[in-house]
């Protein structure tokens, strides 16, 4: 599936998937945040208008995004015979490099991958079940506490402001307590536990495919990134899609019952925790690389063909089972009967997998237009979802160079905004600002399990492994996080909503006076 979110420009809206990552109550997805999201991206949907619908941006949508683990650098040969001239400092040490050590393969591993058919991840199932390989290769000294407070020395994008949003009802209500976290068990996929720097797993239910997994990876490598820098914390975490803590149930004399739950989606009308979507780091069943390749294939799809050559059409592709508007969606399609300037594709992915993966590689369907104006993205009514996108379609035929120039707004904040290096700093600040809140001191669950990049990988194959080891974080990072800015004030929230707002009245206000004039 390829969808555009609303990004940037657009924070004042619903959060979304997939840094996005990663990006509102008003709140923004990364995170978390992109403009390609990929399975939920990133980021965080809250940038998508509770009543709108967003299409396919095809205008270049790709991010130069650089890699989030360096490669270990190698010093350079001094000079025999150094002039004078030279300084004398002594070169900076590499990064000390992490590694992979797994044991000889067991004849249980190969039975137990037997059932390829799952729906779940038998991977962390076989983790969280099997003896612990996390003291295997020993891991480069935690960072010194100078080095724990440090930062880049650069600002964090504007969009981590709402990292603030997300957590003011439980700075509100004096902090998170353990009967606030055990209620957020009851849709939990697992409860995830850091103690001086280690993770610890308790799985309550299986996740859908592989998202478990490559979220705990993903926490996983932030670890890796900044050692000694993750705080202590207790949290839970929901796998599934849409959001459920409902803020209207909690108001009042009810706040002490709020359950803290993260997940990869949330809206202005609930409570849930957004974090970074688990497809930055790979999503093998529908063979979606790690965000960092992906990356590439984006952006060579994108320059194969020229923004006013591409088709002057909707365009989007996906599993229109799992949802009613998506569904409704399809009805969009053209027939004998109607066009509404739409191109719907259905996906197989079961097919798709069987067959390589041939119709469905993310780079090669750069072929449409952008129907993102207003900024980043042009909004579509879900109670009149034909007639709104054929015309957005007309606009942005008609308005080619607006909506050229949307796209690569869009497209640039993509590419200055949403990185891995985003994705790392904007988990960091989320789990720090948490951890403040935790009114309790965390221990291990008897029930959780230590897991590391060794047992998640030693246990994984195929693909899977593969997009683990592409995505692992090869070093620690030498700075540290970017300077979380600070929160918005109410006056700047109410200003944020209400831009949002006018814009989405004005594109009705044009649908209306053309349904009119037809």
């Amino acid at each position: 599936m390829a969808m555009a979110v609303a990004p940037a420009g657009a924070v004042e809206g619903q959060r979304s998937s997939k840094l996005v990552a990663a990006l509102s109550r008003t709140s923004a997805t990364f995170l978390f945040f992109s403009v390609v999201a990929v399975g939920a991206v990133a980021v965080s949907t809250r940038w998508i208008t509770t009543n709108t619908t967003t299409l396919q941006a095809s205008f270049p949508t790709t991010a130069a995004i650089p890699a989030a683990a360096a490669a270990v650098l190698h010093p350079k040969t001094q000079h025999p015979n150094p002039s004078p001239q030279s300084p004398s400092r002594q070169p900076r040490p590499p990064p000390a490099a992490y590694s992979i050590s797994c044991p000889v393969p067991s004849l249980r591993l190969n039975i137990s991958h037997a059932a390829k058919a799952s729906k779940s991840s038998q991977t962390l199932a076989l983790a969280l079940s099997s003896p612990s390989s996390c003291r295997s290769s020993p891991d480069p000294p935690p960072a010194t506490a100078t080095a724990a407070g440090s930062s880049s020395n650069s600002s964090c994008p504007p969009y981590f402001r709402f990292i603030h949003e997300d957590l003011r009802p439980w700075r509100a209500a004096g902090g998170v307590t353990r009967a606030m976290l055990a209620r957020a068990r009851a849709t939990a996929s697992f409860r995830l536990v850091v103690l001086g720097g280690r993770a610890f797993v308790q799985r309550f239910r299986p996740a859908f495919q592989t998202r478990d997994l490559f979220t705990i990876w993903g926490i996983l490598q932030l670890l890796r990134r900044y050692p000694g820098r993750v705080p202590d914390l207790d949290l839970m975490f929901d796998c599934v899609d849409w959001p459920v803590v409902r803020t209207h149930l909690y108001r009042g004399e009810h706040a002490p019952f709020m359950p803290p739950l993260f997940r990869y989606c949330g809206d202005d009308r609930t409570l849930d925790i957004v974090f970074p979507d688990w497809s930055f780091w790979g999503w093998p069943e529908i063979n979606i690389k790690p965000w960092d390749a992906l990356h590439k294939d984006l952006k060579d799809g994108n320059s194969k063909v020229r923004w006013f050559s591409r088709e002057p059409y909707a365009y989007w592709k996906g599993n229109a089972a799992v949802a009613t508007s998506r569904q409704e969606l399809v009805k969009c399609n053209v027939s004998s009967t109607q066009d509404w300037n739409a191109r719907i594709y259905t996906q197989d992915w079961f097919k798709e997998s069987k067959e390589g993966y041939k119709t469905s590689d993310l780079g090669s369907q750069c072929t449409h237009r952008s129907l993102m104006p207003l900024q980043h993205y042009w909004p579509v009514r879900d109670n009149n979802k034909c007639a709104s996108i054929q015309y957005a379609v007309n606009w942005g035929n008609s308005h080619k160079q607006l909506a050229q120039r949307i796209g690569k707004e869009a497209s640039n904040f993509v590419e200055q905004e949403v990185n891995m290096d985003h994705v790392y700093d904007y988990m960091l600040h989320l789990l720090r600002e948490y951890a403040k809140l935790l009114s309790f001191k965390p221990t291990k669950p008897p029930e959780a399990v230590e897991v590391c990049p060794d047992s998640l990988v030693c246990q994984a194959e195929g693909t899977e492994r593969k997009f683990l080891m592409e995505s692992m974080v090869k070093s620690a990072h030498d700075s540290g996080p970017c300077d979380l800015p600070p929160p918005f004030s109410r006056r700047e929230l109410t200003m944020l909503k209400r831009r949002k707002e006018n814009s989405i009245r004005q594109v009705e206000m044009w649908e209306r006076r053309a349904s009119t004039t037809r």
